[in-house]
């Protein structure tokens, strides 16, 4: 049977909206970087048990239709009254819209639907089942706004897999604006509904379908069965759109700090404004308080972050930390990035991290800069001051300040031709904490020309460039001297055949011999300061730039030649490179007399330096050698191999050497792995260890557990703390991830965070 009436068209009218108001968002949503919920479909537990409630998305109907009604049943009856009685598979549909039940009856004179028998209701977002039902079509009584009312429901949201119980739900329109419905004696889960490992019950659930949010008072989580959480109020998103609220408290434990309590606050303070506030309790240091604050507009965005004790009951000192990044497109050229850090003292990252990679920083960069890009050429203004952590570190040898720096770098085609006009230049300002040292201006242009020219299998190109420099320093400083300024002709001529051949397996193998020549001629340069000029590791980069030095003070007086050569496998199809290897050697025709040192270098050739990477399915694994000639012996060595099946079956095992004038300097190995002992339990373990001191640097050992609705890791930390006072200090920790899923993480993401910072290529799948 299929009808046109508004009678039943303002029937399904208000049946709609009194389902769509039972959750057709999520009921627990992400809201922004603090989530109550995260990757929801994954290892998520199964909907097909016959008992649970089931979703079958409703039709869409055409543009012509949108308004109509269908409605389908075995048997109907009219009586005198105007009243209508439907039996036997009883159908209503409208658009995104189904209801299913086994009787129906429409009472005209009190504008009443009544459902009963096996009541099933599918809308875009939900799916719910009840006993039976009543939906009021009065809609203008201004007495009565009650819209529908249904008993023993369950519910299931399939975006984010909950589920949920209720004895009663009301459904009202205050005023036509304000629609919320009403869950009595409610649970609510996203595990099996008639057996769950965990749920949230209230007494009284309401559901803002307008703010897109739900509250409920005194309510209850139990795990196992048992209340192990308590709150008088909640609230909680039904949607993407985020809400101001209390997240679940932190907990963890470590030997500098003991156990830890936060209370994080996320403050959703406008639609383009978020804060996240943490008073954070530590057994040993005593009460602090985090803070995280993220704005976004059309041409910025920026975060943040803080920590501050106002005394630390061990150090007995105020101790913080503050973090602001900015990044802003004023214009399609034109950029403007800010980043600025501090912390109180040098221990900070000691005391309160939990990563070795923060814990062994030793300067922190405060920089603000302005970019502009037009085509070739890149402008930039940069303010910088790099702070040393270690307060016991001598004045003198910390950083300059660039106050600022201003560069201009690129490149012109000339005359349409395959001439090149480059340019670098450079315009900065050296300040220093100790007045006592020298300071000034140093100013570089360096115009050049440069001709590449290429054929199918070759390359050659040819450059020449014009080095100049000029400084002007403080003449009251210590050691100050004149300094005259330095023109320099650079030039270079770099060259390389192409050979390839197609293996029989499809691949396509190359082989690429190169050569470059480069002459600088030696200028004396000791009296110029060294501001901000060091040696740079040797690799195969090296092997082709036109100075020895990073910086601007020096520039390495040669006379040389490279012979290097590369070959790779390629992927022809995808243009991967599968195995890519290099080696490559200077050879010197003068002695070096510009150094750093006042030494000359006599040596005829540099070290061999060797580079090997392969990528090849589920296997990465990465090689760096250097020879040093004079000795016959490795003076650097780097091997690391990467296997990834999957997110739950990982290994890495590394090693790295160096040594500096005869001696070790470095000798680490470095082994980690995640491995699914099976569907449920996870193992972890990440172990950097020092072979030239015989200590650990970094261990983690770990397991997780994953069910489909909830999930924990649990994992034990012993971290060689940087301390330049004391040897060998461990922060020995204790870090819990516990996930129920659907409403997101209980205690923090330390856990998390550590894991993906330890071991290379891990990624957490666990909520």
């Amino acid at each position: 049977m299929c009808e046109k009436s508004s009678r039943y068209n303002s029937l399904l009218f208000i049946s709609g909206i009194l389902f769509l108001t039972l959750g057709s968002q999520n009921t627990f949503a992400d809201t922004g970087n603090n989530t109550l919920s995260n990757n929801l479909n994954l290892n998520l537990c199964r909907t097909e048990d016959s008992a649970a409630t089931k979703h079958t998305r409703p039709r869409i109907f055409s543009s012509e239709d949108i308004n109509n009604t269908e409605i389908s049943a075995d048997f109907t009856q009219s009586s005198s009254d105007g009243s209508t009685s439907l039996d036997g598979n009883v159908v209503i549909e409208k658009h995104l819209l189904r209801v299913s039940a086994d009787h129906a009856h429409y009472d005209r004179q009190k504008e009443e639907l009544q459902v009963s028998g096996n009541v099933h209701i599918d809308t875009e977002k939900l799916s719910l089942d009840a006993d039976s039902g009543t939906v009021n079509m009065n809609i203008t009584s201004e007495i009565n706004n009650t819209q529908g009312y249904f008993k023993n429901i369950k519910f299931f949201i399939p975006d984010s897999n909950m589920k949920g119980k209720a004895e009663t739900i009301h459904a009202s329109d205050s005023d036509n604006i304000n629609q919320h419905s009403i869950l009595n004696n409610a649970s609510i889960t996203s595990c099996d509904l008639f057996d769950p490992d965990w749920f949230i019950s209230a007494e009284k659930i309401k559901l803002d379908h307008v703010e897109e949010y739900g509250s409920a008072d005194d309510v209850v989580v139990r795990f196992k069965g048992i209340p192990f959480l308590y709150t008088p109020y909640i609230e909680f998103p039904t949607s993407n759109r985020r809400r101001s609220g209390l997240l679940f408290p932190e907990l963890g434990s470590s030997s500098s700090r003991g156990i830890e309590l936060a209370m994080p606050w996320y403050w959703n303070i406008a639609p383009n404004q978020d804060a996240l506030i943490t008073p954070r309790y530590m057994e040993k240091r005593g009460l602090g308080l985090d803070g995280d604050y993220r704005y976004l507009t059309k041409s910025t965005n920026g975060e943040l972050k803080g920590s501050y004790l106002r005394k630390d009951d061990i150090a007995e000192e105020e101790r913080y930390q503050v973090d602001y990044k900015q990044h802003s497109s004023i214009s399609s050229n034109l950029l403007f990035d800010v980043n600025l850090r501090d912390i109180s003292d040098a221990n900070y990252f000691n005391d309160f991290s939990s990563s070795i990679g923060t814990t062994s920083q030793t300067h922190l960069d405060r920089s603000a800069a302005l970019r502009y890009d037009l085509h070739n050429w890149h402008m930039r203004a940069l303010i910088q001051d790099i702070k040393t952590i270690d307060d016991a570190a001598p004045l003198s040898e910390r950083p300059y300040e660039r106050l600022p720096q201003l560069t201009l770098n690129g490149d012109t085609q000339v005359l349409n031709s395959p001439l090149l006009f480059t340019l670098d230049s450079e315009l900065v300002d050296f300040t220093h904490e100790d007045d006592s040292i020298i300071t000034g201006t140093r100013f570089i242009l360096r115009p050049g020309f440069h001709l590449p020219i290429s054929g199918n299998f070759w390359f050659i190109d040819p450059a020449v460039k014009l080095s100049h420099t000029q400084y002007d320093v403080d003449a009251n400083a210590v050691g100050a001297a004149t300094v005259s300024d330095r023109n320099l002709l650079i030039g270079s001529v770099d060259a390389g055949l192409f050979f390839e051949r197609f293996l029989k397996n499809g691949y396509q193998h190359t082989l690429e011999p190169r050569l470059y020549y480069l002459n600088v001629p030696f200028e004396d340069q000791s009296n110029a300061p060294l501001f901000d000029t060091s040696t740079p590791d040797f690799s195969v980069s090296q092997l082709f730039r036109d100075n020895r030095f990073i910086g601007g003070d020096r520039v390495g007086d040669t006379n040389q030649l490279t012979l290097a050569l590369t070959s790779r496998v390629i992927n022809p199809n995808t243009g991967n490179e599968l195995v890519r290897a290099s080696i490559g050697q200077i050879y010197y025709f003068e002695d070096r007399k510009v150094s750093l040192d006042g030494s000359i270098d006599t040596s005829s050739q540099s070290d061999v330096i060797a580079e090997l990477e392969t990528n090849w399915g589920r296997w990465k694994s990465t090689i760096d050698l250097q020879l040093d000639i004079k000795d016959s012996t490795l003076s650097k060595e780097h091997y690391f191999l990467h296997y990834l099946a999957d997110a739950r079956h990982l290994f890495n095992i590394g090693y790295r050497k160096r040594i500096i004038n005869k001696s070790i300097d470095i000798e680490q190995t470095d082994t980690s792995f995640v491995y699914a002992i099976n569907n449920e339990y996870s193992s972890f373990v990440r172990w950097n260890y020092s072979l030239k001191d015989n200590k650990n640097i970094d261990s983690i050992a770990g397991i997780a557990y994953d069910s489909c609705c909830w999930s924990i890791q649990l994992l034990a930390q012993r971290r060689l703390q940087n301390s330049t006072t004391i040897n060998d200090v461990y922060d020995n920790s204790i870090l819990v991830q516990f996930v129920f899923k659907g409403l997101g993480s209980l205690s923090g993401s330390t856990a998390k965070t550590t894991l993906e910072q330890s071991i290379y290529g891990y990624t957490d799948v666990l909520h």
